[in-house]
């Protein structure tokens, strides 16, 4: 028995061959944005719904992911000769959505212990690669559900989306968890007859849907949507710096970065989340605000401290680098860029790069005073959002995402860098606020309490945490500290890690440090330490 020819679609651009690269080389295999969803009591009675007590899906989710697929066509293809320079999207005339969701229940007596079991679910997704890419589209999700009294766990699930970066970005991960609380078996009925039609409508809805047509287009590569400029000062300046002979360049600058790339270890991605809560984040932001800088910002600076006073030796850690993932979604361009493809699900990304000095590090290290070390932590949060804000006033000209297309071949790109020291320390990716679904237009409280009601009436799931993380980087930064939150909700912060890249108990300090940075400041409201 022979297997059909898959139907070709359009050939991969640059940034997603250099994704679909490294998941055939086993060095890099999704990323994972995974939404809490809080279910409102079933009844008076205050119990759960009775879907959450087993491994079977609710109609309504079934219904909601159904109605995301059927309208986004990067959830509908697969990938073809994944292990060439030649790697095409592919047309999937039937997906059978059983085949690309599970769910697990999860035996716990604490809140701690679940959390903990998330985590470690988080970092397995990283591991997985997906198999049979060509005609099976490379996306998954898996649901776990508490099976525990603590009360702290009553009426929630965790929806694990773990989705191969060629077809998406962190971003698009966010965008696919609003799209799913907010798709029209999930949206509150106003009208009792109202919801009765919706459950009779979800219940109907098939597992297996039908494709016979391809997509009547995809969204385009990243270089045919954005308008990349290249000058020539910069491209030989930059090609310089990646071919030119070492012994006529000035020796770089030497930052910690962990070990060399070591692309025969194995894949074991480690998770660790931090949660701050509304309370903290609102401080902090205020903060930024106040002094003209991002959040994202901060954070360097607060891993930079923590990482310079916890690696103490010059000789191990002289200096650090860092990156900073950009959404290039805003940069589409118009005359480039089918409007019809605005709020697509795909991949649309770039880079900031931020050094920071042995001068630098070392008045960290050498900081005792409280005073000195927050006077520090805000002047390089400062120094980091004006290179960003910089960075961001030029792209698309002169970015190193132009210059992809003069990689021929990404394998034997990647397997020239085992070996050789990163160019990072840590990443710090944003992937920003995911808002829940409105519930309605009503003005005042007393209106907003009696709507808000009904809808737990209704059986409306609300996310309550967004965790968001990308996997082992081999060819990468060490590191992964990876952001996102849910409005009016926690903050959470996701490190990743490889397995024996970074020891354990470097992230664990890492992780108390962020977390004890805002606990401090919240107490104190000016002060980190």
């Amino acid at each position: 028995m022979t297997t059909a020819t898959p139907h070709l679609l359009r050939k991969l651009g640059d940034i997603e061959h250099f994704s679909s690269s490294r998941h055939h080389l086993g060095i890099y295999r999704c990323v994972t944005v995974t939404a809490r969803h809080q279910h409102p009591p079933s009844s008076s009675s205050s119990s759960s719904p009775s879907h959450l007590a087993s491994t079977s899906l609710s109609p309504a989710f079934l219904a909601a992911l159904s109605h995301i697929v059927r309208h986004q066509p990067m959830l509908r293809v697969g990938i073809a000769a994944d292990d060439s320079n030649d790697a095409h999207f592919t047309h999937i005339p039937s997906i059978d959505l059983r085949d690309h969701v599970s769910v697990t229940l999860v035996p716990c007596q604490s809140a701690q212990e679940y959390e903990d079991r998330v985590a470690q679910q988080q970092g397995w997704e990283h591991d997985q690669k997906f198999a049979n890419i060509a005609e099976r589209p490379p996306w998954r999700i898996t649901i776990l559900r508490p099976s525990s009294d603590v009360p702290e766990l009553q009426g929630i699930e965790d929806v694990f989306f773990a989705f191969h970066h060629s077809i998406m970005d962190g971003t698009s991960g966010r965008l696919f968890h609003e799209m799913l609380l907010a798709a029209p078996s999930y949206q509150r009925p106003t009208t009792a007859a109202e919801g009765a039609e919706a459950a009779a409508a979800a219940a109907e809805e098939e597992p297996i849907l039908s494709f016979p047509d391809p997509p009547p287009s995809l969204p385009e590569s990243q270089e045919q949507g954005v308008d990349f400029t290249l000058s020539w000062s910069y491209t030989l300046r930059t090609l310089w710096t990646e071919l030119g002979p070492s012994f006529l360049k000035p020796a770089k600058q030497p930052i910690w970065n962990a070990i060399p790339i070591d692309l025969s270890l194995p894949y074991r991605t480690r998770v660790k989340t931090i949660d701050y809560s509304p309370e903290q984040l609102s401080q902090l932001l205020s903060a930024c605000r106040s002094r003209s800088v991002t959040l994202t910002a901060l954070l360097h600076s607060l891993v930079l401290t923590s990482l310079a006073k916890r690696i103490p030796s010059p000789e191990a850690a002289p200096a650090f680098a860092a990156a900073t993932p950009l959404s290039m979604r805003p940069y589409l361009s118009p005359a480039k860029s089918d409007p019809a493809h605005a709020s697509s699900l795909r991949c649309l990304v770039a880079g900031c790069s931020h050094e920071f000095s042995p001068e630098t590090v070392s008045a960290i290290r050498r900081a005792e005073d409280a005073d000195v070390v927050n006077s520090l932590i805000w002047t390089i949060a400062q120094h980091v959002k004006a290179e960003l804000a910089q960075k961001l006033a030029k792209i698309p000209q002169d970015d190193v995402m132009g210059l992809l297309k003069y990689i021929s071949d990404w394998f034997a790109f990647w397997r020239g860098r085992d070996g050789k020291q990163r160019a990072d320390s840590w990443e710090i990716s944003n992937i920003g606020v995911l808002k829940n679904a409105p519930r309605d237009n009503a003005q005042g409280q007393e209106r907003e309490d009696k709507k808000q009601q009904q809808q737990e009436e209704a059986g409306m799931p609300r996310a309550t945490r967004l965790l968001f993380t990308n996997g082992a980087m081999v060819a990468g930064p060490p590191m992964g500290i990876n952001v996102a939150s849910v409005e009016g909700s926690v903050f959470t912060i996701g490190l990743s890690w490889q397995d024996r890249v970074v020891e354990d108990e470097l992230m664990e300090q890492l992780a108390e440090d962020l977390t004890s940075f805002a606990a401090r400041f919240q107490e104190t409201g000016d002060s980190f330490v």
